[in-house]
């Protein structure tokens, strides 16, 4: 396009052809007559073409303002419609999610969060990447991921991390192990007991907390398994290997050969964040977050 003419030329030209009547052309346009006769001067002078054969009876588009027109009209729908496409993405109702989680996660918020957002923005791709908690945040520093359900602590000052739910550990035990009398159990009395933990490598913050845990209570926990996945964990529990402390979630596992005890004096608490990069707040994230919140 020249740079002389601009988009008002071509819907003044649209108008003008439409109607083939300078007067309801201006009426349409809601400006006067001779502004609109004068714009549309210009604009053949600009294309070095005659548009329109004016007599006094009658307005009609010469042969290359037939073309014109064809044109004028594609320009303006591709025009039109990439507004539309800028202010849906800009609702965040297009593009790309990619939403990191741990495998082992059945928090009942991260499934339901992803129906609904896909419910309400069907033409928004997700893509879900198992990953570890540190896996997430380094995935998110390198703008790899957009958002990650995590377990805190985070430390990376870049991140933001808002805390979604908060549960008790509970004590799983085998069915047939002699506190499975109790129903609450103290972390005193688990002192000399065979400890499943979760890996360190599993990045999810629980194996640093629980040895946290038996250091306030003055105990050193007896580690003979470590493993990534609790189903993993629950099995060897219900094999008689050891006990496991794990999020009060994991109950809905079901696990045959196990049962949950709660700790006391005071249960401990963990915790599901969810976390994104400060400087890569786009609006698909801003979407998504809405909808997770409404959830949590």
């Amino acid at each position: 396009m020249n740079q002389n003419i601009e988009l008002r030329h071509l819907r003044y030209f649209l108008a003008v052809a439409e109607e083939l009547n300078f007067g309801r052309a201006a009426e349409r346009l809601n400006i006067t007559q001779p502004s609109l006769s004068r714009q549309i001067q210009n604009l053949e002078k600009e294309l070095e073409i005659i548009l329109f054969e004016r007599n006094p009876r009658q307005l009609k588009l010469t042969a290359p303002g037939q073309i014109f027109l064809t044109e004028a009209e594609q320009i303006l729908l591709r025009f039109d419609q990439g507004i539309r496409v800028i202010k849906r993405a800009s609702r965040g109702e297009i593009g790309q999610l990619t939403v990191g989680f741990q495998g082992s996660s059945v928090y009942d918020i991260i499934p339901i969060s992803i129906k609904v957002f896909r419910e309400r923005f069907p033409e928004v791709d997700i893509i879900m990447q198992h990953m570890t908690t540190s896996e997430q945040v380094i995935a998110l520093s390198e703008n790899n991921l957009d958002v990650g359900f995590v377990t805190p602590p985070i430390t990376d000052a870049n991140l933001e991390v808002e805390i979604l739910l908060q549960e008790p550990l509970v004590l799983a035990l085998p069915e047939n192990h002699p506190l499975a009398a109790h129903s609450e159990i103290s972390i005193a009395a688990l002192a000399d007991e065979p400890l499943i933990l979760a890996s360190r490598d599993r990045g999810c913050g629980l194996h640093e907390q629980i040895f946290d845990i038996y250091q306030k209570a003055g105990v050193h926990p007896n580690v003979v398994c470590a493993a990534k996945e609790m189903q993993v964990m629950l099995g060897f529990v219900a094999a008689g290997i050891g006990i496991s402390l794990l999020p009060s979630h994991v109950k809905n596992f079901q696990r045959t050969g196990v049962v949950y005890r709660v700790l006391n004096p005071e249960a401990p608490i963990t915790a599901l964040g969810i976390a994104w990069k400060s400087e890569n707040i786009i609006p698909v994230v801003l979407a998504f977050l809405e909808i997770v919140r409404s959830f949590a």
